[in-house]
């Protein structure tokens, strides 16, 4: 069975189910709690307290987004705006020259992270211990991460998601072994990230531009390029 049929035969209905909600929860009660125990007593501040809470709660939306993937595409796989496109000389797992495209998402942006393109995770590994802005390619280089290898029909790309200066925590919803398809949640990041997309360079080519809004699971980012006789 291919990559891609397998991994098509894994999903069952974009899992997890109600994954944000499970994460935002515990950011939510506090707020909630506050605001109705000072309603009687200071009903403004209670207001502020529930309106801080509304707004905790929209950051860990999920909306529902279905995916008619073109083979030949790899789609962003987070929402916010393209930060970078460059070339980076011998990333994890990929092993050879390759195009990034970095994405930072913004505290209004969802956060849920969603695969570029149907493969199988061939492997997972989490570093990093920092905190710096996301945006800032060089001071952010020890931020905590998890990177994701996946393996396609058409060679190996590399998914990183990156902590910013407010997020404290990256969820990983799919690990080793696991099969996925275009436009699936992986995971995200609580408030305020950077999400890169790594394509060797003899396999794909950047169809976005710096400063250009995207949409996780929706949006094309790279294209995959004509194969040959060597790939």
């Amino acid at each position: 069975m291919s990559l891609v049929s397998r991994a098509t035969a894994s999903r069952r209905d974009d899992p997890p189910v109600a994954g944000t909600l499970r994460e935002g929860w515990p950011y939510v009660v506090g707020p909630v709690l506050l605001g109705l125990a000072l309603w009687r007593w200071r009903p403004a501040v209670g207001a502020l307290a529930l309106v801080l809470a509304a707004g905790i709660a929209a950051f860990f939306r999920d909306p529902v987004r279905r995916l008619d993937a073109d083979p030949d595409l790899l789609y962003a796989p987070a929402d916010g705006k393209v930060i970078g496109v460059d070339v980076v000389d011998d990333p994890w797992f990929v092993g050879r020259p390759s195009h990034r495209v970095s994405i930072f998402l913004s505290l209004l942006d969802v956060h849920v992270n969603r695969s570029p393109v149907a493969g199988h995770v061939a492997d997972v590994r989490e570093l990093g211990s920092g905190f710096a802005p996301a945006m800032h390619f060089e001071r952010s280089h020890g931020n905590r991460r998890r990177e994701v290898g996946l393996e396609t029909v058409r060679g190996p790309v590399l998914v990183v998601q990156v902590a910013g200066l407010l997020a404290r925590r990256i969820v990983g919803w799919i690990g080793r072994g696991d099969d996925v398809v275009a436009g699936q949640k992986i995971g995200m990041i609580t408030f305020g990230s950077r999400t890169d997309l790594i394509v060797p360079l003899d396999a794909g080519t950047p169809i976005v531009e710096v400063g250009q809004k995207v949409v996780g699971g929706k949006t094309p980012l790279m294209r995959w390029l004509p194969r040959t006789k060597n790939r």
